[in-house]
């Protein structure tokens, strides 16, 4: 007797397998960073045949997706159907139309990453020294068809910012890997890693050698993706479709919001000085370098509680992150959250907060540590770990649908641990700290200025030196970090996506919270860290049966 057919439910959840384990194919590093270890010693194939059948497989992916009619599928795989049809036309987008891998060579650095084999122990350090041997022992086809795939011209930006990258991977290459292998002892092990590594470092000099030789002379200052382009990125990235005028409207008026409070916070600081008088002046109360880390470790802990008596939000594991001094290989991070993938074995996450360097002078420690003054690191902790972050992908990690566990939005992601810096404050966490206050609105300004020069400089032609002098005069940053976030917007048109993502939250909270009694935060905030990190407009759809008025 022949089987039933099947239902359009078992349709796509098998759909949706084959989908992961094909992505886990074309980006076998992903997957590793993602905790499936099978996947170890493993490189992407990046020559055009590959990328051509990976278009083919996407193509076939979708002709499949359309031939399962959402209407007949229940309110949870709708969902997941929305969200395997949005990452097939972005992955398509990013391949046929922005072709980020023929302009821009930071495209290939991820790959080269093999940081992941040393810093989280979830297998002992042979085994994962023989799956390093094996990635490392492909580095040099992997760059030499790197080399093939990028197309002149390449904007300047992203090839100074690439340089910069590729000299930091052959510094970690050449000292800590080094450090971090050498405790397999000497014999065969550490002879093929020896060997792997050398190769790899002469590969990854010749490749940098090669863009300051071939690519730089001809480099160009034009970076922008164009207004199409931005909109198609919300638009399958975001599911936002307003036009490009209103997006500006909204930034702006996030900013003009902001800079009043900082400016009436500073007033009751010192009547007599202004916003960046105030800065500087909050910058001196900042632990003395060697209790940085544990004062780090203590302000979480008071997180922790607040969060817990508040009962702002649902932690999952009652483990805590290891904070620890930022590793060598990571020590570009004023402070960054390294959270196990949610499929770690290892259940190590890390709470990583750079010290000033023994070797610095009085001075240059004193100018490093005015970044982690008292308040700025109750704001890092909060977007970073309690209730950022580290409490997300908690919840990532217990979410049954593999799917929804890999597959998720920029805005969602930096949007929800930017909306939990201002979200503390309204529920009244540094109430009598002006301070803090300070420190939330500077970091809120610094991504309404993303938010802003990202449109401006990839729709309306600003100019990179523009977008600086902006994050100087409305951010309030020094002249080199406003520079630094410049360059970045060139490359990384979504970091608009912090403010976006934040805007999209808030407004989704408060038109949930008009509908009536019954609202609670915590079922509020557990119910959208339950749907993973998808785009905010399909949790709308989920909770108010509408996915317009994101915004």
């Amino acid at each position: 007797m022949p089987h039933d057919p099947l239902t359009p439910s078992e349709h796509l959840a098998r759909l949706a397998e084959g989908y992961l384990t094909s992505l886990y194919d074309t980006y076998p590093t992903t997957a590793a960073s993602l905790g499936l270890h099978d996947y170890d010693g493993r490189i992407p194939d990046i020559r055009d045949v590959a990328r051509a059948g990976r278009v083919a497989a996407l193509r076939a992916f979708r002709t499949q997706l359309a031939g399962i009619p959402p209407q007949l599928l229940d309110v949870e795989d709708a969902h997941d159907h929305t969200l395997l049809s949005l990452a097939l036309d972005e992955e398509l987008f990013e391949l046929e139309q922005l072709r980020e891998f023929e302009r821009n060579p930071m495209a290939f650095s991820g790959p080269l990453d093999v940081s992941g084999y040393i810093k989280r122990n979830y297998a002992p350090l042979p085994r994962r020294v023989v799956a390093l041997c094996e990635h490392l022992r492909q580095v040099p086809d992997y760059l030499a068809a790197a080399r093939e795939a990028l197309r002149e011209p390449v904007p300047l930006p992203f090839l100074e910012t690439a340089l910069e990258v590729y000299a930091g991977t052959v510094l970690f290459q050449e000292e800590d890997l080094v450090r971090a292998v050498r405790p397999v002892g000497p014999g065969p092990l550490w002879t093929a890693f020896e060997r792997a590594n050398t190769e790899a470092i002469a590969a990854l000099r010749r490749f940098t050698a090669y863009l300051e030789a071939e690519i730089r002379p001809r480099a160009t200052q034009e970076f922008a993706i164009g207004e199409a382009h931005f909109q198609t990125m919300l638009s399958l990235g975001e599911m936002i479709d307003l036009p490009v005028e209103r997006l500006l409207e909204i930034g702006r008026d996030d900013l003009s919001r902001n800079q009043a409070v900082l400016r009436e916070t500073a007033k009751r600081i010192d009547p007599g000085a202004d916003v960046r008088g105030v800065m500087s002046q909050q910058a001196k109360d900042h632990p003395p370098a060697e209790r940085l880390i544990p004062e780090a470790e203590r302000l979480l802990e008071e997180l922790k509680q607040f969060v817990e008596s508040r009962r702002l939000v649902s932690i999952p594991s009652a483990v805590r992150p290891r904070v620890e001094e930022t590793p060598p290989f990571a020590r570009w991070a004023f402070a960054m959250m390294d959270t196990s993938g949610p499929f770690e074995t290892a259940g190590e996450s890390f709470y990583y907060v750079t010290p000033p360097e023994p070797g610095w002078t009085p001075e240059q420690k004193e100018e490093w540590l005015r970044k982690f003054d008292y308040a700025t690191l109750r704001d890092v902790g909060i977007h970073e770990v309690y209730p950022g972050h580290y409490v997300h992908f908690l919840h990532v990690k217990e979410i049954p649908r593999s799917l929804r566990r890999v597959l998720t939005s920029y805005s969602f992601v930096e949007g929800w641990a930017h909306y939990c810096e201002e979200m503390l404050v309204e529920e009244g966490y540094g109430r009598d700290d002006p301070g803090f206050r300070i420190a939330q609105c500077s970091e809120a300004l610094l991504r309404d200025v993303r938010f802003l020069v990202a449109i401006e400089m990839h729709t309306r032609n600003m100019s990179k030196d523009t977008a600086a002098r902006m994050f100087v005069e409305s951010a309030y940053l020094d002249p080199l970090p406003a520079e630094r976030e410049a360059a970045r917007g060139t490359f990384d048109p979504g970091y608009l996506n912090y403010t976006l993502g934040k805007l999209m939250i808030r407004k989704l909270r408060d038109d949930l919270r008009r509908r009536g009694a019954g609202f609670s935060l915590r079922a509020f905030h557990d119910g959208l860290l339950k749907l993973g990190a998808p785009p905010i407009p399909l949790i709308r759809r989920r909770l108010l049966a509408t996915e317009s008025g994101a915004l």
